[in-house]
This record gives structure tokens, sequence and C-alpha cells, in this order.
């Protein structure tokens, strides 16, 4: 039976924050390299290393077939110290990702930078689609060119080769497809139009903890990262693997231009990320005036005339017209440190002075409450910055419970960029979850920007999940959270209106009343023993290294009490213990040394999907050490002891759930106002809106995004349906009928 929802629209409130939706790109699931990178040759300049990850070396991704080595003599450039030496017969063939594809037809450029005594032929191959040779004269490094043509569709892998007798270096291999103007693509076609059709207003990049780097000698610096691609300074990624930086500063403002959105840019405020090893470094106070001036030419690089120093390298690099900078992000999750404090305020006093026009965006840790979300909103207010940079991941529950969120905050006090969220799963209800919190971001004009994260993985690569768009080598997958992102930003209004909704009440979820306490541990061997629950002692047990876990014994998790001593035996990290059911039902997870063996966290499971609660930082687990645990849940409150200190107390938010949610913005079109309408039913019933508006006859346009059940929508897959679009007509208003499960985005405007 279909349910009747009424929405009355009522006056206009407030003006639409105008560039509330972008893009958030960082480096993360090879996002870059092997992704948006129309390059197709992995590991190209051979600067692949162990510190990047274990197994990777300068021959990585290439496979040698006779005397073929890697030197380190008179390089390239001192930024490119690798290279390959081939003495005849020998060859080396380049497997790109997962192969390289090429169309019947297509043209590649193929570049070499080689040397040799005497000249040499270069064999090129690419598998059985195209090949030629290339000539290298006697002399030092020398730059060659080629185009190859497909003659036919297929995957192959790129061979370089010389004959007996020749002997050659080669470094900086490139092979990139050619666009329609016949130069070589900086971006891979199909991601590209993915994100232009997202429309964003903006793109924030490199990071994320990219940006402030784990350790100090991995910070982001932007001027390793422009020029020549054979002269950037390669890096560790953050996230395990290696960065060659042929999407570098230069190329993210191209970017921009080419989804016609702004820029932000995010520079370390001073420190390095605190989840480094030893924790947060401050940049040593003797290369502080350095650092904040490779900041100031950073703005200048962007927006000074060609007759400024950076202006004119911009100008070198192919761009002689300023990118035209607005904003620029001051830090990503860091910790409000004494050393936060002196490095990030004299980047910004030295910003200010030199560039007021710059909008500085602060930041306030990696969660949406807690230790460093306080001290990151009390230093903002404290500096007066105009915006802050929040970040928050979490449960389609909680963001069902908390659409007005922003509604407390203080509108004469900095805005709020929501730099990173998402609901945990590319399902439906994740999306629909999703749909409902970014209309209360809509309708509170304190947010100004907003952005989800991750934004690309590809597939077999991933660090992190979910993400907005996943990708192999051939295909691009879609998931359900894209197409909520894309109808808010295709569709934008004006002006915010109020809005009541009746006929649709919010959801109340009841904590489970039978479950039981099970212990895990994925990568150590852990020993319990004087184990007691509700007073009664329970028989020792042991868990891991992976596996599925014991359980020990069934509770009321709304009203028991455990303590028990773990010992670790072996491996790394520590043990999680389950309280309650299993999943999809809700239980309450406790994670001990969870993640680099340096904290406690108290988890809440719904629906399947985990929610991060509270944490406590720890000095974790060592192997023979006991650590005394106890444990208390009390209703929703929820109390962890370790070794007789507090380390949590936490109470659940029973808060209902906003399953159905709904909101309105207008704008002013040369025939008269439109309503951009925006409507999510995440329930089981099917519901039919009318919308009440002033007397006339109005006609509609809809898309409607329906999932077959909450849970449809995988990891690393398309969603199977793509969003419908239909028309509708009416008098005083507008009926739209939604089905379970669905998200719609309307235009309604008089007929």
């Amino acid at each position: 039976m279909t349910q009747r929802v009424d929405l009355r629209v009522g006056a206009a409130v407030a003006d639409a924050a105008p560039e509330l939706w972008g893009l958030f790109i960082e480096d993360l699931n090879d996002a870059l390299d092997g992704g948006l990178n129309a390059e197709l040759v992995r590991n190209g300049d051979f600067e692949f290393a162990p510190t990047d990850r274990e197994g990777f070396h300068p021959l990585t991704g290439w496979t040698v077939e006779g005397a073929a080595a890697v030197a380190t003599d008179d390089p390239l450039h001192p930024n490119n110290l690798h290279y390959a030496t081939l003495t005849g017969p020998a060859a080396i063939t380049n497997e790109g990702w997962d192969g390289i594809g090429a169309t019947e037809g297509q043209h590649l450029r193929l570049v070499v930078f080689a040397r040799t005594v005497t000249p040499v032929r270069l064999g090129v191959q690419l598998g059985d689609l195209a090949e030629t040779e290339l000539e290298v004269e006697a002399g030092g490094w020398q730059r060659l060119e080629t185009d190859l043509t497909a003659t036919a569709t297929g995957r192959g892998e790129l061979r370089l080769s010389v004959p007996d007798g020749a002997a050659v270096d080669i470094d900086a291999v490139s092979l990139r497809p050619l666009g329609a103007d016949g130069e070589p693509l900086t971006f891979r076609p199909d991601l590209l139009a993915a994100l232009q059709d997202l429309k964003p207003s903006f793109i924030r990049f490199p990071g994320g903890c990219l940006a402030h780097g784990h350790g100090l000698d991995n910070i982001y610096h932007w001027k390793h990262s422009v020029g020549p691609r054979h002269e950037r300074v390669h890096a560790r990624n953050t996230w395990n693997y290696h960065q060659s930086r042929q999407i570098g500063y230069t190329e993210y403002f191209e970017l921009c231009e080419a989804t016609g959105a702004t820029a932000i840019p995010i520079v370390a405020a001073g420190v390095c990320c605190q989840n480094s090893p030893g924790g947060q470094h401050a940049i040593p106070e003797s290369e502080m005036d350095a650092y904040i001036q490779d900041v100031l030419d950073l703005v200048e690089y962007a927006n000074g005339g060609t007759d400024t120093p950076w202006g004119a390298k911009r100008a070198e690099h192919g761009h002689p017209e300023p990118y035209g900078l607005r904003y620029l992000g001051l830090g990503n999750e860091d910790q409000i440190t004494p050393d936060f404090r002196d490095r990030s305020a004299r980047i910004e006093d030295a910003l200010r002075a030199a560039h007021p026009e710059i909008i500085v965006i602060g930041t306030s840790g990696p969660m949406t409450s807690g230790a460093d979300y306080d001290a990151g909103w009390a230093y903002a207010r404290e500096r007066g910055l105009p915006i802050v940079d929040e970040h928050g991941y979490q449960s389609p529950r909680w963001l069902q419970q908390n659409l007005d969120r922003y509604a407390a905050y203080d509108t004469a006090g900095p805005k709020v960029y929501l730099g990173e969220y998402g609901s945990w799963s590319s399902k439906i209800r994740s999306a629909l979850a999703e749909a409902a919190y970014m209309i209360g971001l809509e309708r509170n004009p304190v947010v100004r920007l907003a952005s989800y994260a991750p934004l690309l993985a590809r597939v077999g690569h991933s660090q992190w999940t979910p993400d907005l768009i996943y990708f192999t080598a051939e295909d691009v997958r879609l998931t359900a959270p894209y197409y909520v992102q894309r109808a808010f930003a295709a569709e934008r209004g004006e002006r915010i209106h109020e809005v009541e909704l009746e006929g649709a009440q919010p959801v109340a979820r009841e904590l489970p009343k039978e479950g039981a306490v099970a212990v895990k541990s994925n990568r150590a061997a852990i020993a319990f023993s004087d184990i007691t629950i509700d007073g009664n002692p329970i028989c020792d047990a042991r868990t891991g290294p992976g596996g599925d876990g014991v359980v020990l014994a069934q509770i009321d998790p709304t009203a028991t009490e455990l303590s028990f001593t773990a010992v670790r035996e072996s491996g790394t990290d520590g043990f999680g213990i389950r309280l309650g059911p299993a999943d999809p039902h809700t239980h309450i997870r406790v994670d001990f040394a969870p993640w680099q063996n340096k904290n406690t966290s108290v988890f809440r499971h719904d629906d399947g999907i985990g929610n991060h609660e509270s944490d406590h930082l720890w000095t974790g687990m060592e192997d023979g050490v006991p650590v005394h645990v106890r444990i208390k849940l009390d209703g929703p409150r929820v109390q962890v002891w370790v070794d007789g200190e507090p380390h949590h107390d936490h109470t659940l938010d029973t808060r209902p759930e906003h399953r159905v949610a709904a909101g309105v913005l207008s704008r002013t079109v040369p025939d008269g106002l439109e309503y951009v309408t925006r409507l999510v039913n995440a329930e089981d019933t099917p519901k039919t809106v009318h919308i009440a508006l002033d007397p006339g006859a109005y006609t509609a346009d809809i898309e409607l995004l329906t999932g077959t059940g909450p849970d449809e929508g995988a990891l690393f897959e398309a969603f199977p349906a793509p969003p419908t679009r239909t028309q509708t007509k009416g008098d005083n208003g507008i009926a739209i009928t939604l089905p379970p499960w669905t998200f719609a985005s309307a235009v309604i405007r008089p007929a």
C-alpha cells in the first residue's frame, strides 16, 4: 500500500551556497597513476623502490630478457636517478596496469629518453598491435618520440629491444593515447568524463593525508610536482605505493579547468601527520621561512602575472593566463598542538599580508566530534578563519539521525567545508542516507562547500572502501552514491525554502536485548584468561591470527559487565570484541590496538555497517605483557577500562532516524520561478509525495534512483540500475511517487 506524504513549501529563508558541491581527489587506490593519469606505462622512470612497498624495486612493472640492468651513473636528471641499461641482444617489457590496451586505428605517442656510444636501432613492439623502430644517435641523453597506430583492438605489453652487439641506456619511457588535437592526453577520457558529469564547483587536492605526509620527508611540496615530468620528484605514497607525480599541481589546475571547477589546494600547516612514526613533527625552525615562501610562491604560480618569477614559470609550463586561485586549505585533520598553532599561524599571517584575497580554510580533525574536532574549531574561532574543513565518515544510521546537525552552528562564526564524508558502503541504503544528509547540508547555509571521499579506486588496487567511482583497465563503474552526487550538482537552487513534511514519521531503532560476547584477532595470537561475565567465570580462550573468532557467552547487550586478561603471544596490533548479535543486527564492537597498535575504539554496527563512535589513544600491546580489560554495558551507555584506566564512557545515540526527507530550493529563470526538489524514501513502503505550491498548473522533470532493496549495490561494482527520468503534471503542485528505496531530484516549473 502506498503511503501519502504531504510536503508544503514555505517562504525562502536564505540564499543557497553557490559552490556547495565539489570533488576531493587524492592519490589513493591507484587513483592517478594507473587511473586518471592517461599514461599507459607503469614505472617508466624506473624509480619504484622498496621504501614505497615491500617487494618494489626499479624494475617493478618490467620483465627483462638478456643483459638488462639498472644503473644510476650520470642519470637523466638528479630527481630521476635510475635508468635501464641494455646490452644486446636484450629487451625489457612493460606490462602497464593489467596490460596496455588500444583500439584499432588508435594513435599513441611513445616518448623515450636514450643514450648510446654508437648508433642503435631500438625496436618497439606493442604486443601484436603495433611495432616500429627508433634511431638512437651516439651521444648523451636525447628525447625520442614516435607515434604508434594500433592495427587491432586488444591488450599487449610494450617491448623495447636492442640487437646483438648494441648497448643503450633508457629512461622516462612514456606511452600516451593521442587526443582529437593530435596531442598526448593528460587524463584518461572515460574517467575525466565521469568527473565532468559531476559538474563540480571546486576540486580539493592533493590530499588528505597525502598533503601533510607520513613524516616530514613525505610532506607534499608542490614545487616537486611541476615542470617537465622527467624532472619531477618522485615520492613514497602515504598509502603504500609509488607516486610519479606525473599528475602534479600543473595537471590539478588543468583538471579544474577541464571540469569547470575552482581549485582548492591543500598545503601542510608546517607539521606532518600525527599518525607518522613518532607522532606529529614540526618543520624545523631553520626551514620555516623557506616553507612559508613556498606557500606564497604557490599563490604566485596560480595567480601571478608573467612578469613575476612563478607566474613566468606557469607560462613556461604552458599556461600564461592566471588560474584565478581563490581558496587555499591549511592543514588536514591535524592535532592542534603548540607546534601546529605556531606553524599554522605564521603561514596564515604571511598569506593574509601578501595575498588578502585568498580565503584560507582551516582544519578540525578526522571526525565529527572529539578532542581534535573541538580544538580545531576553537583555534579557528580564535584566529578568525573564514572556513573550517570538517571530515566525517559515518553510517547511514548516523547520517539519518543528524540531518539538522549544522542548524546549531553559529552563523556568525567560521563557515563549514565538509571536505570528506561518506557512509561506509556502496549500497543504495548508504546512497539514500547521504542524499538525506546532503538535503540537510543544502538547507543550512553555514555549510559552504562539501565533497564526498574517496573519489576513485582501481579494482584490485584499493586501500580504502567505499569509493565513489570504481574502474578497471576497460571500464568505469559508477556507484549509487555517484548518482546522488551527480543529481545534487546537476540541478542547483538559489534560495532555500522552509518545508513542512507530514505523513512520514522518523524511525526509532531499539537496542537488542539478546546477543553474545565474541572475541577475534586478525593479525595476532591472543590468549584470554580470568574471564568473568556478570560475575560468572568463563573458560579461557585463544584467538587468531585470522579466523572467525570465539564466542564466549550469551549476554543482554543493554545490561552486562565483563572483565578479562588478554596477552598477545605473537603478531601485530591487538583484538576486537563484539557485544551483541552478529551483523546485520545492531551491536557494539570494542577494538584494542586495532590500527598501528596505538588506540582503543568503540564502534557501533547497524545493518551490517560499522560506525566509529569513540577513540582513545593508548600505548598498545606488547608480546607477553598482560592487559586487564573491563567493559560495562548499561542501556545505551558503554564504559571501557584498560589496566584500571578509563578509556571510554560513551552513550549511544538513540534518536530516531529520518528515513524520509525532503528539501526545496528555488531559482529564477527567464519564465519565472523553478523549484529544485529533493526527496528520499529509505523505507520498504512506497510513498506518494504531494507537493503543495501556489495555485496554478505545474510540470516536473524527475530523476529517480531506485534500488530493489536496501542492500543493492556492491563494492567494486557499478550500481546495476542507473537513474531513470520521467515527467509529470499537476495543478496547485505536483505529486511524485517514490518506490521503496528511492531518491528523487525534481525540477518543478509553472506549465
